[in-house]
């Protein structure tokens, strides 16, 4: 009984510690800072729903004291709710969606592409919070946007002029403009991406514990996105591109963590066709050298994979194919 409190308390100790970091402002300490939902998700993974609840409970109380109320509630909607709830979500007994409710054959638990479905859910209402609290806070758009470039210049300037030297005709005020309009996408995408890395490495580290009350999955073969989700992704970004400035803003908020998580299922799908090969290894040293090196062009290819697969079910029709073989 110690032993089931005591350690999600000390996990909340933890997880404020790591949030508390943000306010030194060095790279290593802003790195750190991400890391703040991986110690509450631990406890939710093996403590279970009411373990993972102490410690979200736990690190926002110590979040509160160190910034405040006001730090507090952002700690609580940004880090230790999105934290609890998606260990809660991944190990919920006979998930099924409301359309199988009472169906004999539900999952025991829920499908890992479900998961990072919600993930990306919440990377997405990160950011439509974000861009909702610029356009309320300055009242418009457009005001927001130019306070939060004067806001950026300076900082831009002083690291830039370090680093490198901007081309000619180009200011640090177009480079804070340009990360200015791309703040809402990127709060959305890279808040995605941070939910599934801490849910990995939580997941990771309390399976080699053997606390993990679900088997481990083989994600090369059950990652797999509702496939209704592709309509969406799809329609996302079409909307995204054909609305003007700033409307697309709304639009870009859900496509950004959608075109991610259709990334990360064609790097599933990927690593599951190339199963067999014989120079496998070299070929997926190969896939992610280009991802480092051209990942504007890269990526989205990676990404319509996944689409593709989602459609068309190119990895059970590969498995198919290969136990027909045998």
């Amino acid at each position: 009984m110690i032993q089931r409190f005591a350690v999600p308390v000390g996990a909340g100790a933890v997880s404020a510690l790591l949030f508390a970091l943000v306010a030194k402002g060095t790279p290593l300490a802003v790195a750190l800072a991400y890391l703040a939902p991986l110690p509450l998700m631990i406890a939710a993974f093996g403590w279970g729903a009411l373990g993972g609840l102490v410690a979200a409970a736990i690190a926002t109380a110590a979040a509160g004291v160190v910034f405040g109320p006001q730090g507090a509630l952002a700690f609580a909607l940004a880090v230790a709710l999105p934290a609890w709830l998606l260990p809660s979500f991944a190990l919920m007994p006979r998930y099924a969606p409301p359309w199988r409710r009472g169906d004999p054959d539900a999952p025991a638990r829920t499908p890992i592409g479900v998961v990072v479905a919600a993930a990306a859910a919440l990377g997405a209402v990160a950011g439509l919070v974000g861009l909702t609290t610029l356009i309320l806070g300055y009242s418009g758009y457009d005001a927001g946007l130019h306070a939060l470039v004067d806001e950026l210049t300076p900082t831009i300037d002083q690291t830039l002029a370090d680093v490198v030297a901007l081309p000619d005709g180009v200011t640090a005020h177009d480079v804070a403009e340009e990360i200015a309009k791309l703040a809402p996408l990127a709060t959305a995408t890279f808040g995605f991406l941070t939910l599934c890395l801490n849910l990995y490495l939580a997941a990771r580290s309390t399976a080699l514990s053997h606390r993990l009350p679900r088997p481990w999955p083989d994600l090369p073969t059950e990652f797999v996105l509702p496939r209704p989700l592709a309509v969406v992704a799809v329609a996302a970004i079409v909307v995204a591109i054909a609305l003007p400035e700033p409307t697309d803003q709304f639009a870009w908020v859900f496509a950004g963590p959608l075109f991610a998580a259709y990334a990360l299922q064609g790097f599933a799908s990927l690593h599951a066709l190339s199963r067999g090969l014989p120079m496998r290894p070299l070929l997926l040293i190969a896939l992610y050298g280009c991802c480092a090196i051209r990942a504007q062009w890269t990526l989205p290819l990676i990404a319509l994979v996944g689409l593709i697969d989602a459609a068309a079910n190119l990895r059970a029709r590969a498995a198919a194919a290969r136990r027909s073989k045998v």
